[in-house]
């Protein structure tokens, strides 16, 4: 019997590695995609620490996560790019339970340094709400304090799965608040104030803007959103079906996305999330539906993805699970025009990837925003990937990132100045 489960495991691990193998090999990619074996590598790579994570969690030595967490640790967030040439004081502070990293760049004139307020960045990170730290956002951190010359403010936030939905949100917009209230203590600037976040933590940028407008806190002057998350209601647009499949970096695939929404919710989902079956009929059919309105697309994205399945939550399955996901604080695009229009920053520059399953939520945004006659910078990149714009240091870089991370550090000192 111990000979027939050890034969079994040997098995599973020789095909599992294959499968790794063959995605390496065989992932297609654009024409002009730069780069593409450093970006097959890794693929490879993080695959091969989902099948180590899946293992050392069966055996209860390590959860999943902290595996995954420990690898994107080491491969983005473990490189010293700091450099005294740059003149940035860097300091790391607890806010209750929570940390920041305050990057200011220096004058070489003391006395201005004493009495002079910046622009301020608060920058939330991404990593799917459960890795990312002050060391693995730092590339990006440090650089855009490096080329705006602006105070750039990490905000931590509790991580999924120890702590579920709403601990991130309410981290990001009390430490908000904090820093707000005390912005002569850090030389902010309140007439320049930049909320910015990618990927997870351009939703909480999103979301924590929203707030601080609805909540008659301030205004932000710019909102700066890579590749963000902005809604969870419909799961079936083109750049779902086309992307998800890909297992864009190797880890952005449909098991991980299930185990997200378990992670983030506590509710267990299974495939009909992807046929939107987390929703009921009576809300596909509401106006929630026409906040993430196809037709804001471009048609080159709905020609091969014109016909949509989808089934229903019909006795009430995952009720618990849309009240989280449909909420305005996890889905800021699930608002009407009003709202949009009231609690939306001055200025908005966004970034969107071709080879992202967030792409169309960024398009759709973007549209709305330009129909509300808002100021909006889109910016998008057909043969780039989602998770680039951290790639900037040590084995992994990219050229491209570098490029991208200046080219929005130009245009938010573009808007700034006006």
């Amino acid at each position: 019997m111990n000979d027939l489960k050890t034969k079994t495991t040997k098995a599973a691990v020789l095909i599992l590695i294959a499968g790794s193998v063959f995605q390496l090999i065989n992932q297609p990619l654009p024409d002009d995609f730069e780069q593409p074996w450093k970006y097959r590598l890794i693929c490879f790579g993080a695959e091969l620490s989902n099948i180590f994570g899946y293992f050392t969690e069966k055996v209860g030595l390590l959860h999943r996560v902290n595996v995954t967490r420990f690898s994107y640790h080491m491969s983005v967030g473990a490189f010293n790019i700091r450099d005294q040439s740059d003149n940035i004081s860097v300091h790391d502070e607890i806010i209750e339970h929570l940390s920041i990293r305050v990057y200011r760049p220096m004058s070489w004139n003391k006395a201005k340094n004493v009495n002079e307020t910046l622009p301020t960045i608060l920058f939330y990170h991404g990593g799917g709400y459960f890795v990312g730290s002050a060391d693995t956002l730092e590339p990006v951190t440090y650089l855009m304090a490096k080329y705006t010359r602006y105070i750039v403010v990490y905000i931590d936030y509790r991580l999924i799965p120890e702590h579920r939905y709403p601990a991130a949100y309410h981290d990001s917009l009390q430490t908000a608040i904090y820093l707000i209230k005390n912005h002569a203590k850090y030389s902010i600037d309140l007439e320049n104030l930049i909320i910015m976040g990618d990927s997870a933590g351009g939703n909480l940028a999103t979301v924590i803007g929203q707030q601080l407008i609805a909540q008659n806190i301030i205004k932000p002057k710019l909102q700066v959103l890579i590749y963000p998350v902005l809604q969870f209601f419909d799961f079936t647009l083109p750049s779902y079906a086309q992307n998800l499949p890909k297992r864009i970096l190797g880890s952005i695939s449909a098991d991980n996305f299930k185990n997200f929404i378990h992670y983030f919710t506590g509710v267990e989902v299974d495939d009909t999330i992807f046929l939107n079956g987390h929703t009921t009929a009576f809300q596909k059919e509401s106006k929630l539906a026409s906040y993430v309105d196809r037709n804001y697309l471009p048609k080159k994205y709905l020609s091969k993805f014109s016909q949509v399945i989808s089934v229903n939550d019909t006795y009430g399955k995952y009720s618990e699970l849309s009240e989280i996901l449909l909420s305005s604080k996890v889905s800021p695009l699930l608002v009407d025009d009003l709202y949009l229009d009231r609690n939306t920053p001055v200025n908005t520059i966004l970034l969107t990837a071709g080879i992202d399953m967030l792409r169309d939520d960024g398009f759709i945004y973007a549209a709305r925003l330009k129909n509300l006659g808002k100021k909006i910078e889109h910016m998008h990149f057909e043969n780039l990937f989602h998770g680039i714009f951290g790639l900037l240091h040590g084995p992994l870089q990219f050229t491209r990132a570098k490029y991208l991370v200046n080219n929005v550090a130009e245009h938010i000192k573009k808007i700034v100045n006006k």
